[in-house]
């Protein structure tokens, strides 16, 4: 070990000594019990040791760490002691909505591509005592698309809109549709219910659209500057918006076992031939639901629901 680590990890001894001491009951520690106890000073002679601790506490208090310091008894030496309410740090809060953003972040960190790309923040903020707020998360989520995005198309995407520029991009509507060519003023990426959307300003269209991140491919940014400023609206609000336009409603009929996949049963009726009929249902939500539950769940009407769910399914396998 280097001269530089053993300070560092004699410095890292003594700093748990001193929280140590400090949940038992907040006592002194005098120079003879840090020599006698504290790894890495042991090892030197009673003058070498003083010199040490003395620069040692000093080091400590040039780092931030608060330490009282006092007469130890008849011999006048000097004892320590952590003063905690001034060494720890305030409470960190986020509103549900940072929480959900943060919370994403750590889920990218999970994914096969992305686990080089991004490493997750949450757990150390969780270890500071932050919670993520999982109130309003479903019952079941059955395709989380920070699992499966491209670190690739992800980081294009987050260069052009650095960058000011107009971006064109290929996009796939359903698992079973041509790529079709867009072209956009990007704003931000905005996620919402476990899915990552690109929202902007729709030039073929000319109104503010969003498009699902995952079904983004072969994105370029163009050399002309977007023209369509970022507006002061909430963009998870233009999002849902966006996404009600889009929404197509549907009626279906699934195969569902007894006692699973609650979620879906609960927003259908048991037929007496023991299948469940759905009325009314989000198609993207029906199609989603069920390939998280395959293959147990079997999605009969509509064909077309059929076919996204194995499309999904074969998208997973890859």
């Amino acid at each position: 070990m280097g001269r530089q680590d053993k300070a560092v990890h004699r410095l890292t001894n003594l700093v748990f000594a001193l929280q140590e001491a400090d949940r038992q009951g907040g006592r002194m520690l005098t120079p003879e019990w840090i020599r006698r106890n504290v790894d890495g000073y042991a090892d030197s002679t009673q003058e070498a040791f003083q010199r040490r601790l003395i620069r040692d506490i000093t080091t400590l208090g040039r780092a931030g760490v608060p330490l009282e310091q006092r007469s130890a008894g008849a011999d006048g030496g000097t004892a320590y002691r952590l003063l905690t309410d001034r060494y720890e740090l305030p409470e960190v809060s986020f509103t549900p909505e940072e929480a959900a953003v943060l919370g994403m972040a750590g889920d990218l960190g999970e994914s096969s591509e992305l686990g080089v790309f991004a490493r997750s923040g949450w757990t150390k903020l969780a270890a500071a005592g932050v919670r993520r707020d999982l109130s309003e998360a479903p019952v079941f989520t059955a395709v989380n698309d920070s699992h499966r995005l491209s670190a690739e198309v992800l980081n294009n995407i987050l260069t052009v809109i650095r960058a000011g520029l107009r971006m064109s991009f290929d996009y796939v509507a359903t698992p079973t549709s041509e790529p079709v060519r867009r072209t956009m003023d990007p704003w931000a990426l905005v996620p919402l219910q476990d899915r990552l959307f690109l929202v902007g300003h729709d030039i073929d269209r000319d109104a503010p659209r969003s498009f699902r991140v995952l079904r983004i491919a072969k994105v370029y940014g163009k050399r002309t500057p977007a023209t369509h400023p970022r507006p002061e609206a909430n963009l998870q609000e233009v999002v849902e918006k966006s996404l009600r336009a889009l929404h197509q409603r549907v009626d279906a009929v699934l195969t569902i076992p007894e006692g699973m996949a609650h979620e879906l049963a609960a927003a259908g009726e048991r037929r007496a031939d023991g299948r469940t009929e759905l009325l009314d249902v989000d198609r993207t939500w029906l199609a989603r639901t069920a390939a998280g539950f395959a293959p147990d769940v079997i999605v009969h009407e509509p064909a077309d629901v059929r076919a996204d769910v194995i499309a999904l399914l074969k998208g997973v396998s890859r």
